[in-house]
């Protein structure tokens, strides 16, 4: 199997030897070796092997946390715990660079030390110690970025190796170690009646699950296949990487390129937020899940598919159409009142032409000799009854 390619190096043995420098008791000391090692073996966590990188934040997480104790952790007391919380919760406990930790940073020191005393004490006296710390997850809505503001960044790109990382990040919303795993055989260009690119992430490269997507973006199969066209021409193998930047050239390429139209700090993360924006409004919750490597059973889609108002479209939808319906009740009440107006307008013009067609014998009749004097004797004597 070809090698899995790392975000990071990380010179994991160097990091085991820096553990000798801790101001910690000599046994404390080689029981953390001890416990990296059967964490890298899958002794710690149910069989599961630790990669390297994990290792590398337990060594981190497990300096901070021990370094505050500077005592061995058979002698631990609750009291202990406590003004460890305490410390990191109120910041007196401070980064390096002299700042609190991070809430999410806060979480991982807790949930790391309990794994750590789990093992080094045994289950039963290390739920005495650590079960009552809070370790879950923060709630937090991710940023992202608009669909107008990918546009400009995609037009602010000047090769096509950058319009390519910009369109898959987007529209695959692959992680970065999904992205950078990539080969030449994972891509399949539409032929036939095929309109779009096939992307495959593989199990082996992903975080989670490997699944194969289509990228439906308006810009995603030009700025594939003219990327796919370059590298063949530089004459890419079947299981070599697509794209060949470090990790670390790449992310500062986007700090500059966000920087610079945009104005704000990107990074790789951000356009799976963004992509997973885009199409919570497109995909139902089954689909979503399934893009983007998440077990059906995650919380994660609801985060943005709320954001997208998902709820509420289906209310406008409703209230559209109470009201195009209360809209076609009032149209139609009008139209009737139009149409009885119309007819009685209509009545009383035919009324009008039938008087007009008699006017011609009216006249006739009065100019008829005696019938002027015999209305004008009709006249007086309805003069005469009137003054009695």
């Amino acid at each position: 199997m070809v090698e899995r390619i790392l975000l990071h190096k990380v010179d994991i043995e160097k990091r085991k030897k820096s553990v000798g420098e801790w101001d910690l008791c000599k046994e404390e000391k080689e029981k953390v070796l001890q416990f990296l090692d059967e964490l890298e073996l899958g002794r710690v966590n149910k069989g599961k092997k630790i990669c390297h990188g994990r290792i590398s934040k337990y060594i981190q997480c497990l300096n901070i946390c021990l370094g505050f104790f500077k005592k061995n952790c058979k002698d631990l007391t609750i009291k202990d715990i406590e003004n460890f919380e305490r410390s990191i919760s109120l910041g007196t406990l401070k980064t390096y660079k002299g700042t609190k930790y991070m809430t999410s940073t806060q979480v991982d020191l807790k949930r790391l030390l309990k794994v750590y005393l789990r093992w080094r004490l045994g289950k039963a006296k290390s739920l005495k110690l650590v079960d009552w710390l809070d370790t879950r997850d923060v709630k937090k809505t991710p940023s992202y970025l608009s669909e107008q503001e990918i546009e400009k960044l995609y037009r602010s790109c000047k090769s096509a190796k950058e319009r390519f990382l910009v369109v898959v990040l987007f529209d695959s919303g692959a992680r970065a170690g999904e992205f950078v795993n990539i080969r030449f055989e994972d891509i399949i260009l539409p032929s036939g009646n095929d309109n779009y690119v096939k992307l495959t992430l593989k199990e082996e490269y992903s975080k989670t699950q490997g699944r194969t997507i289509a990228l439906y973006w308006k810009h995603s199969l030009d700025a594939v296949k003219d990327y796919l066209e370059q590298r063949i021409r530089e004459g890419i193998k079947s299981n070599e990487p697509v794209y060949t930047t470090s990790y670390e050239c790449t992310g500062k390429f986007l700090n500059r390129l966000g920087m610079k139209v945009l104005n704000k700090s990107i990074h790789a993360h951000l356009f799976r937020h963004s992509s997973a924006t885009y199409y919570a409004s497109k995909l139902n919750r089954q689909q979503i899940c399934y893009r983007y490597g998440w077990r059906f059973s995650s919380n994660m889609p609801d985060v943005y598919i709320s954001r997208a108002g998902m709820q509420d479209k289906e209310l406008d939808k409703q209230f559209s159409s109470t009201s195009i319906e209360e809209m076609k009740a009032v149209l139609e009440k009008q139209l009737l009142m139009n149409k009885l107006v119309s007819e009685r307008q209509q009545e009383m013009e035919n009324e009008l032409n039938q008087r007009r067609s008699l006017d011609p014998l009216l006249t006739e009749l009065l100019n008829m000799p005696g019938i002027k004097e015999m209305l004008s004797k009709m006249g007086g004597a309805k003069s005469t009854l009137l003054n009695h």
